[in-house]
């Protein structure tokens, strides 16, 4: 009997909450993962994520293959001791990480002067010193399983979205990829997903979901989108893809995750999100609220004494005002981003465990009404506070 299995609870439409099993604990689904990209959140400890509600946490394949290295994550005990986390972990593939060296996110080639993809990999060069270096399905494979993540990705090719000959030839590498990655995957204790990848071409998103549901990966997910198409087109390549994915295995749409993107994904039935979007955010002086966002470098905070949300219960919001998280953005303290850090956290995994909340009592039709009602008086007030001033 596989150790990865997941339960569906309740379902309220398309939206689902569930419990997928892993080797560190138990995912309750909907479920937002914090993104700690070189085995570490930025600016915070492993004991502040606990703190904040963080179950799940992300890391990066390409980013810790070069730095410190794989074999030297494993030696250490892998990346649960290494990074002092004890929960359950992820890591990606690197693919979209690969994608990116190509320097412009609407070049359609799978040449650049920072990589090269081929049928059997890709060959790229460091961000870091410019080494050449070779990724192959089976490469991958044994990365993770030398970082030793309790969920892992195969390697996929994140095409351009809206190129749609370049996508069929990426989907073709994809499928073949994933087929060498299952293969060459021997980690019982490690739950390896299949991609789906397509750009916003429903043909394309269907095709590749039925291909990869045959070949019975213990969950699937969602590639190639929040990079740069439109949400509109986001929303319509999910409402192609999400049914054609088996209902009794989990589903995780990769690196997307603002505030809106969690309540729309989750009422198309997704059930693992995760975004680099919460800190990377807060260590440019901004705040996510789930009706809004404030740029805390805003002189109008200067003198403000409130929290930065009234109606938050995170650590920042009730100890600190808005007035001092202000202060040490404009003295560069350190601090300003932990506090910005775990405050946008906080929203992120709340929101997330209301939606889940509302599926198990039914009432997520409402919930995601009443989520985007706020949203819309929200900004209906902000737009009347620019014309009076």
């Amino acid at each position: 009997m596989s150790l990865f299995t997941f339960e569906l609870h309740a379902t309220d439409g398309a939206a689902r909450a569930g419990v997928f099993h892993t080797a560190h604990g138990p995912l309750p689904t909907p479920i937002y993962a914090p993104v700690g990209t070189q085995a570490t959140v930025k600016s915070l400890t492993p004991r502040q994520l606990h703190e904040v509600g963080a179950i799940l946490v992300l890391a990066n394949t390409y980013h810790l293959y070069l730095r410190p290295g794989d074999e030297r994550v494993a030696a250490l005990g892998g990346l649960h001791r290494f990074m002092g986390w004890n929960g359950p972990m992820l890591t990606d593939s690197g693919g979209f990480q690969v994608y990116s060296l190509a320097g412009t996110r609407g070049e359609a080639s799978g040449k650049s002067s920072l990589r090269t993809i081929d049928d059997d990999g890709v060959t790229f060069r460091s961000h870091i010193d410019g080494r050449r270096h070779r990724f192959t399905p089976e490469q991958v494979m044994r990365v993770e399983e030398n970082l030793g993540a309790d969920i892992a990705m195969v390697l996929d090719e994140c095409a351009p979205p809206t190129d749609y000959d370049y996508n069929v030839s990426a989907l073709r590498r994809t499928h073949a990829w994933a087929e060498r990655c299952k293969a060459a995957h021997t980690r019982p204790d490690q739950a390896l997903f299949g991609i789906v990848q397509g750009g916003i071409f429903p043909d394309l998103r269907e095709q590749s979901a039925r291909f990869l549901v045959a070949l019975d990966f213990p969950g699937y997910a969602i590639g190639g989108l929040s990079v740069g198409e439109t949400k509109a087109e986001m929303h319509a390549t999910l409402d192609a893809t999400l049914p054609a994915l088996p209902a009794d295995k989990p589903r995780y749409l990769m690196g997307v995750g603002t505030p809106e993107d969690l309540v729309e994904g989750v009422a198309r039935g997704v059930d693992i999100f995760d975004c680099v979007l919460p800190t990377r955010v807060a260590r440019n002086g901004q705040a996510l609220l789930r009706t809004s966002k404030f740029n805390m470098r805003n002189a109008r905070f200067a003198d403000d004494p409130a929290p930065i949300d009234p109606t938050c219960a995170c650590y920042t919001c009730q100890t600190f005002s808005r007035a001092y998280v202000r202060h040490l953005i404009v003295a560069q303290e350190m601090l300003a981003a932990t506090l910005l850090s775990i405050h946008n956290l906080h929203t992120m995994l709340t929101i997330i465990k209301e939606c889940r909340a509302a599926i198990l009592e039914g009432v997520f039709a409402a919930y995601r009404a009443a989520f985007w009602e706020a949203r819309r008086r929200a900004a209906a007030h902000d737009q009347e506070s620019q014309i009076e001033s």
